[in-house]
């Protein structure tokens, strides 16, 4: 086979692929916000309700919702790369079954055996299916999840397999909530000569609502403000060693912050720290039951350009 060079473009594509830049793998894709939802909050996300989307932050949290569900939400990411995500979750009486789909692509990239004009172009592609249980136990929910994961890089393609796990409990009448979980453990065949290596990490989070204002006589306006804050630590360090086009690097803890207005209207921010150019998030829902719509932006602040992501939620019971 000819070696192929692919333009600077190409690198910084490569690069804009994952959210925490590892020279060894585009699976970091798996850790990127399922959703608008989880975006606009800095996916500080490990004890927030996300509906069947939980299936791909902390599957414990698929119990957290008392109706089924089901979620479509895309991304279009920087350099071009579009995420794409399809969930639902049945709940039953004390436990949930949730499928899912994560895909990432960038297409039409440019080829060429020489410097000069492109001789054709190809795409890169990740794919992860999948399934879930949770149950309940007391005020605790357990979940766990498992993924076929695919990657495809021009001729070369692997597969292999991830799973979840975590745990959410509720206190003071459910208004406060806590979780841990483990995300996407395990391993992929070779892709040519390397595997490539999971974004494996290990998360705890708090969801709380802050204030809650009823509406009495109509003297004052309904409104819930919640705020929620993760702690997330990878197993291995995530990025290059001493690059300056890190996207991120190390542990960090993210800050979330959501005001809902008449149960209809809800808007929310998002803050991280560490080493990151992602650091700010915002975003805001409408919900008109039994349907919610979720937008999202994120800014990058290296010049890769602006995130946007839109969803869709639609509730039911069985």
């Amino acid at each position: 086979m000819p070696k192929y060079y692919i333009t600077s473009a190409l690198l910084l594509i490569t690069l804009g692929l994952s959210a925490t830049t590892n020279a060894q793998t585009g699976m970091d894709f798996l850790n990127i916000g399922p959703n608008a939802h989880s975006l606009s909050l800095s996916e500080a996300h490990t004890a927030v309700d996300l509906g069947s989307n939980s299936i791909f932050t902390n599957p414990a949290n698929l119990m957290l919702s008392d109706q089924s569900s089901l979620g479509i939400s895309y991304t279009l990411w920087i350099g071009d790369t579009q995420h794409t995500q399809v969930s639902s979750a049945i709940r039953r009486n004390n436990d949930v079954f949730a499928v899912g789909l994560l895909s990432s692509v960038i297409d039409d990239i440019s080829l060429r055996n020489v410097p000069g004009p492109s001789e054709g172009s190809f795409s890169v592609q990740y794919l992860a299916l999948s399934a879930a249980y949770a149950r309940n136990i007391s005020f605790i929910s357990a979940g766990v999840s498992f993924s076929y994961l695919y990657e495809q890089l021009f001729q070369q393609n692997a597969s292999g397999f991830g799973f979840s796990a975590g745990l959410n409990a509720r206190f003071l009448d459910e208004r406060l909530r806590t979780a841990v979980a483990l995300t996407n453990a395990g391993q992929m065949s070779k892709l040519d000569i390397e595997r490539s290596k999971l974004p494996t990490r290990i998360r705890a989070g708090i969801d709380v609502d802050a204030i809650q204002l009823s509406a009495f006589g109509g003297n004052e306006i309904p409104l819930l403000i919640t705020i929620s804050t993760d702690f997330v630590q990878p197993i291995e360090d995530e990025s290059f060693a001493g690059s300056e086009n890190a996207i991120e690097s190390g542990s960090f803890f993210t800050f979330g912050l959501q005001a809902e207005l008449y149960d209809m209207i809800g808007i929310r921010g998002g803050y991280r720290t560490g080493d990151t150019v992602r650091r700010w998030s915002a975003g805001a829902s409408i919900n008109v039951e039994p349907i919610t719509f979720h937008y999202a932006f994120v800014p990058f602040e290296t010049g890769f350009g602006m995130v946007h992501s839109i969803s869709l939620q639609y509730f039911f019971n069985l």
